[in-house]
């Protein structure tokens, strides 16, 4: 006789074994990709009748493709919210909108580093690889609803960017960053596992979920373990700040940034902080909004130290990297304004600023990467590689002079909205000194974005250079970042609206 009973069971655990699958389709996908690409890579390059060939142009090619089709894949998700596998990932909104972001934004890295590769000489295939691996690691942090989930996320992109950060084998400086990198990141890997075992030591869980259960409703003074979820929320804390490269965590990124090659550069500047935003922000918003007063007060200190640190350390710096990292960690301080907002205007805030920053520095580093010469093509650039290039081409100087323009929050440039957001949304939730620190220390960081453009556009040259031609990936990335700065500060709308819809998903 059949037991229908398990017969229907069996067909329901079939049914929600297939759908948790189709969630995972992007992933799947990139994972098969780069198995794929990794034997095709193995094949060709030792193939001795195809005489050993390098494939680092074909090759980047297929990865961008490869991102495409994943970005494909994430826009025609079949389910908008669901959470899989015993509730350890999330696929609603806003994760499926920062994949998206994710995978165009390292389509448009991995177009403007093309011709940086050759010129560099990183032929081996492990480099675009590792990227791809980056990427994946960032696509599961993003959908990350438990701990352990987001530790292994952390760490499998993590481990990918600190290779990268010494992929380039024949330089000490190369070597040197991948070093520090990794020992400063397993330093903060370790403060976030301790975090998360002290967690779980007192609430017996490592689920979101679970902890949103055990928190909601409650006040937390009248729990007996309140002190110990205190300290690991500590912990966990500054892990998050050193991922990010805020004050006091952030003494890693100017050297990184600096020994690195330029391709791996662009990556840890623009890819990686809007995912680590987004799941500390479900973490910390959402799981742990109890405990806001602890830990909205260690984001506001850190964010008036990173902006007053930033802005004026930048003041000194001579060197191209060095300076866009101190820059970097100005900004993060803007970031951690809108995230201690704790709001739903302080959400859209961040987002919208975190988008209209990896936009801006697309087009920045396009103009890094398009000032070639025969003394600089492989060396670190300084300021006064900067001085020549008005002269040598107009539209490359106007490019320049409209991203600085846009960092510094002046308008008519998308830059300055992005900050009005952020100042308004915290002067909204009363963090009046923090706001008004931020704002003069906005002040005092457009100093040094006007001496740039004084460099670009005003600075006498004594030598004459031979410049390299634009690339025509570069010069793509560049003009369209250039119009899209422009044309969001005419219409936001659209903007405002993708970053709100990721907004409400935190607050539902």
């Amino acid at each position: 006789m059949i037991d229908y009973w398990k017969l229907n069971s069996y067909l329901d655990f079939l049914l929600i074994s297939e759908n948790h699958f189709k969630m995972f389709l992007p992933e799947v996908f990139l994972t098969t990709s780069i198995l794929i690409l990794i034997l095709y890579a193995s094949l060709i390059v030792t193939s001795r009748s195809l005489g050993y060939p390098l494939l680092t142009t074909s090759l980047s090619r297929l990865c961008i493709l490869v991102l495409l089709l994943t970005f494909v894949l994430i826009v025609n998700s079949p389910i908008i919210e669901m959470i899989v596998y015993q509730n350890t990932f999330i696929f609603d909104e806003l994760s499926l909108s920062v994949k998206q972001v994710l995978t165009i934004v390292t389509v448009f890295c991995l177009l403007m580093g093309e011709d940086t590769l050759k010129n560099h000489q990183i032929n081996n295939i492990e480099y675009l690889i590792l990227i791809l691996c980056a990427v994946l690691g960032l696509l599961f942090l993003v959908s990350s609803f438990d701990l352990i989930s987001l530790y292994l996320a952390i760490e499998m992109q993590s481990l990918c960017l600190y290779v990268l950060a010494a992929s380039k084998k024949d330089s000490s400086f190369s070597t040197e960053a991948g070093i520090k990198y990794f020992i400063l990141g397993s330093f903060s890997s370790g403060l976030l596992l301790f975090g998360i075992s002290l967690l779980y030591g007192c609430c017996g869980t490592t689920n979101f979920e679970n902890f949103n259960l055990l928190f909601s409703g409650v006040d937390y003074r009248l729990l007996g373990l309140a002190n110990f979820v205190e300290k690991s929320l500590f912990f966990i804390i500054i892990a998050f700040l050193f991922k990010i490269a805020a004050v006091p965590c952030h003494l890693w990124s100017p050297d990184v940034y600096e020994g690195a090659p330029t391709n791996s550069t662009i990556f840890f500047a623009v890819i990686p902080k809007i995912a680590l935003f987004s799941i500390f922000l479900r973490f910390f918003q959402g799981t742990f909004s109890s405990f806001e007063e602890i830990t909205l007060c260690v984001f506001v200190i850190s964010s008036i130290a990173s902006v007053i640190v930033g802005s004026f350390v930048t003041l000194n710096q001579k060197k191209l990297k060095r300076l866009l990292a101190f820059s970097s960690v100005s900004h993060v301080g803007y970031l951690l304004l809108g995230f201690a907002a704790n709001s739903i205007e302080g959400t859209q805030s961040l987002f919208f600023y975190l988008i209209v920053y990896m936009l801006t520095s697309l087009c920045l580093w396009s103009v890094v990467l398009s000032t070639n010469t025969r003394f600089n093509k492989k060396q670190s650039k300084t300021l006064v590689d900067l001085a020549f290039v008005s002269s040598i081409n107009p539209l490359l100087g106007l490019s320049g002079m409209l991203a600085f323009f846009s960092l510094a929050g002046i308008p008519p440039l998308v830059g300055f909205f992005a900050k009005m957001e952020i100042f308004v949304s915290a002067l909204g939730s009363s963090l009046f000194f923090a706001s008004i620190i931020a704002i003069l220390s906005s002040v005092i960081s457009s100093y040094y974005y006007i001496r740039l453009v004084k460099t670009i556009y005003f600075e006498k040259v004594t030598t004459h250079f031979f410049v390299f031609p634009i690339v025509s990936s570069c010069s793509f990335t560049m003009s369209l970042s250039t119009f899209f700065l422009l044309f969001l500060f005419m219409d936001p709308s659209l903007l405002l609206l993708f970053t709100q819809k990721m907004a409400l998903c935190l607050f539902n």
